[in-house]
């Protein structure tokens, strides 16, 4: 069934659950369309969602190594890239007629981006808070313009964004949407490179992707070819649902097909089916997927530990991360929040086991300066001098209120003030400046804010000139303080040069690796320690329980030889981000019942007491 997948002719989706082999079956295709039907290859695309996964593709297809899967790089598709860099180079095609230069900017930052739209909400007349709903909306990529606040707010956003000429991360989708509807000649042209559309983690697909996807597809669905797994549908954050790939015949017509890949080989029977235990009892929607054949066998049973405090906790998933490494085994280590890992970290450390966490990767101190000497090398990028302005606003000295502030006369100060800095978009977004720096030129004699700003941005400006580096980097430090301590400074150098060594390719990526459950999705290692597996913090209180399941299922099906799921029986309220102690009762923290509801024969229950490593198995 495996190779008939990349031969069928209709709308198809394949059902790849974790470790079954989706990546290659996108190979196959590829490689069966280019040699075995003769198809042109710039009539195909390939749809990945993250630049690693497209790099992996472009790698799987050049490896002469590989013969199944090999194609010469003059036959291979030149569109194998990212939803949403397909969405900008449709954008940069149609330029002009979105009010952009050739030279088409682009906002990643979300951090940034919620502070554009609180400029907006503000020059809408509104509160910065009213710009959080925006923020929100446009995640979904469901964008039905109206009357309501939140789309006055985003015209606003999307005006300041135009006079700087560029677009944020969710403008490559809803704008592409936009313009391949309105421009028939160019709708017709990327549907002519789409023919054959392949596209990867369709259950991961919102609202505007979904659109751009049946645009690229409508008239030629014979030759859509999507993969992806319900089970693995965790973002519903950012309007992700399983309900696309769900509905995928309802959507694509009685014609099209839905096929499951039956082979696991990356998880073993326990894990795997321990985890389909849970997503079937709290996911009663998910597909079926039918029986698999397990290529690693029965494997190990999950390992479930009761543990009496944060502290052994760590203290154990060191000694199972130690043991590992000296097997010459990976280890993944997935917590619920960044607070979860302080205790794990001081225990790796404590051990000398080096270790990897992107989740604390990389410090906000850099990417700061990075944003200033932007602006430095070019005065009229009002984007970046708006960013490192607001650095400076977040100063503790800088004469506006914290954004965390609760008195309501506080909470009024820092509105009015951020107005003010608000106010100074209607240069640049009217044409009668050139820049956001501009504008304050012209201001700072009004107000005695403005002066301040200015007066702040005008000494660094003149320190620039300077060849001594350290008088430089010590006004930088004074104007935007990218780091409140010297230890802070200090980690976020070694870190930004590790990460660029490993991402260099000269470092050794190392054996241990920390993330968060959200950021498991397309990590494997050959032992997985999943923490903080417990009511309120997974499932999290009031959270959608089928959700919650399939992130316990992505976060189970990491592991390819060992799983071990950790639930505490105290911990710290600061790391579980809830109150959990009342005067004189035991803290309120439960196993989660995702525990229970692994099968008694796919797990193994060990409880820790204080002080020592493990007694009798409970019987929970």
């Amino acid at each position: 069934m495996e190779d008939e997948v990349c031969t069928l002719v209709e709308p198809l989706l394949v059902l790849a659950g974790p470790g079954t082999g989706k990546t290659e079956q996108l190979a196959k295709r590829i490689k069966s369309l280019v040699e075995d039907q003769n198809i042109d290859p710039q009539n195909i695309t390939v749809i990945s969602f993250t630049v690693a996964a497209a790099r992996e593709m472009r790698e799987r297809i050049s490896d002469p190594t590989k013969e199944k899967l090999y194609i010469p790089p003059h036959r291979q598709p030149e569109m194998i890239r990212t939803m949403h860099s397909l969405g900008y180079r449709i954008i940069k095609e149609n330029a002009p007629d979105l009010g952009l230069n050739d030279d088409v900017g682009l906002v990643y930052s979300e951090k940034f981006q919620k502070i554009l739209l609180g400029d907006a909400a503000q020059l809408a007349g509104l509160s910065r808070k009213d710009g959080e709903e925006t923020a929100e909306c446009r995640q979904f990529g469901n964008c039905n313009e109206s009357s309501e606040q939140k789309c006055k707010i985003c015209k606003q956003y999307q005006t300041i964004l135009r006079a700087c000429s560029s677009v944020d991360y969710h403008d490559q989708i809803l704008l592409a949407c936009k313009v391949l509807k309105e421009d028939q000649t160019l709708l017709t042209k990327f549907q002519s490179y789409s023919q054959h559309l392949l596209v990867d983690e369709y259950q991961d697909i919102n609202a505007g992707q979904f659109e751009l996807i049946s645009l690229l597809s409508e008239g030629q669905r014979e030759g859509l070819f999507v993969v992806g797994d319900d089970d693995q549908s965790i973002y519903s954050w950012r309007g992700g649902t399983p309900n696309y790939i769900r509905n995928f015949k309802k959507h694509f017509g009685d014609e099209a097909q839905v096929k499951a890949l039956q082979k696991s080989r990356r998880c073993p029977r326990y894990i795997l089916e321990g985890a389909m235990a849970v997503a079937n009892i709290y996911d009663k929607n998910r597909l079926p997927k039918g029986e698999f054949e397990y290529i690693k066998g029965d494997g190990k049973k999950i390992q479930v530990h009761s543990v009496p405090s944060d502290e052994k906790e760590a203290q154990i998933v060191k000694q199972i991360a130690e043991e590992a490494i000296t097997r010459s085994r990976k280890v993944l280590i997935l917590l619920p929040y960044r607070s979860f890992a302080k205790a794990i970290v001081g225990e790796l450390r404590k051990a000398r086991i080096e270790y990897a966490a992107p989740l604390i990767l990389p410090g906000e101190g850099l990417p700061i300066i990075a944003t200033l000497s932007k602006w430095l090398a070019d005065k009229s990028d009002s984007l970046s001098f708006r960013e490192s302005l607001e650095a400076f606003i977040s100063r503790a000295d800088s004469g506006i209120p914290s954004d965390r502030v609760r008195k309501l006369d506080k909470i009024k100060e820092r509105e009015n003030a951020l107005l003010k800095v608000a106010g100074l978009w209607r240069y640049p977004v009217q044409r009668t400046s050139g820049s956001f720096w501009e504008a304050l030129e012209l201001e700072k004699e009004n107000d005695a804010l403005y002066s301040k700003l200015y007066s702040a941005f005008e000494h660094l400006l003149r320190h620039a000139s300077e060849e001594d580096p350290g008088c430089f980097l010590q006004e930088v430090l004074k104007t935007v303080a990218p780091w409140k301590k010297t230890e802070a400074f200090l980690e976020d150098i070694d870190l930004w040069v590790e990460t660029s060594k490993i991402l260099a390719g000269i470092g050794r990526a190392p054996g241990v690796q920390l993330t968060t459950l959200q950021g498991a999705k397309g990590l494997g290692a050959d032992v997985v320690c999943v923490v903080g597996v417990e009511e309120g913090t997974l499932p999290k209180k009031d959270a959608d329980i089928a959700e919650q399941s399939r992130l316990m299922f992505v976060s189970m099906t990491r592991a390819s030889e060992e799983l071990h799921l950790f639930h505490a029986r105290k911990r710290s309220q600061a790391i579980v981000y809830r109150p959990i102690y009342e005067k004189g009762e035991a803290p309120d923290i439960e196993q989660s019942r995702f525990l229970s509801g692994i099968p008694k024969e796919d797990k193994e229950l060990k409880y820790h007491q204080v002080g020592k490593a493990k007694v009798n198995k409970p019987t929970y």
